[in-house]
């Protein structure tokens, strides 16, 4: 099961075909308000929440901090318009598995999908733009999951992926899932880059 939760109705039908290509097994369901959405949420007991910020009711981040907290073992992934970084950084503060820019391309949309569901997260390239004012710049490991970590210190190794899937007991695919978050996190698209960019930081 998965929830989408969005008060536009073009971005309902949007994300629930867009989840429809990623995970055609999926039985998706939706809702337009927060309250709405957690009742719905306790009757079907969903494996993937998307939520969008700012929903009626409620402001800026409150929706992931509601869902975190009724269902914390549920990944929640922010599909939302506002895209700058401090609110792509704020909701992966606060938890969240992933942060979706509507901005962003259909191919986007699927593969973020996918990494979230094989037990990854996706961070877009706006959580790296510097924030105004911060004194402590965050360091693109520094958004990675435990088990991003562990694929990026075996990726910094030379190891295939093949290598890290079966070292970590996971499959070839989530493997490759994993890496594709870690490029994400540090803006790159080849190992040789990764290296270079992980150089003194990891």
């Amino acid at each position: 099961n998965v929830l989408i939760v969005d008060d536009h109705p073009m971005m309902l039908e949007y994300l629930s075909s867009a989840v429809a290509k990623a995970l055609p097994d999926a039985v998706v369901r939706t809702a337009g308000d927060l309250k709405t959405a957690l009742e719905r949420a306790r009757e079907i007991e969903p494996k993937l929440v998307l939520v969008d910020l700012g929903l009626p009711g409620c402001g800026g981040i409150d929706s992931v901090l509601q869902f975190r907290a009724a269902f914390p073992q549920v990944p929640t992934v922010v599909v939302s318009a506002n895209d700058d970084s401090l609110s792509v950084r704020g909701a992966l503060a606060v938890g969240a598995a992933g942060f979706i820019p509507k901005s962003s391309s259909p191919t986007v949309v699927v593969s973020a999908l996918r990494l979230v569901a094989g037990g990854g997260r996706y961070i877009p390239p706006e959580a790296l733009k510097p924030v105004p004012g911060q004194q402590h710049e965050l360091q693109p490991h520094e958004l990675l999951t435990d088990r991003q970590r562990e694929v990026l210190a075996r990726m910094l190794k030379g190891q295939s992926n093949a290598q890290i899937a079966k070292e970590l007991e996971i499959t070839e695919g989530t493997a490759k899932q994993h890496a594709h978050a870690v490029y994400a996190a540090f803006g790159v698209s080849t190992r040789a880059d990764l290296i270079l960019a992980a150089s003194g930081q990891y």
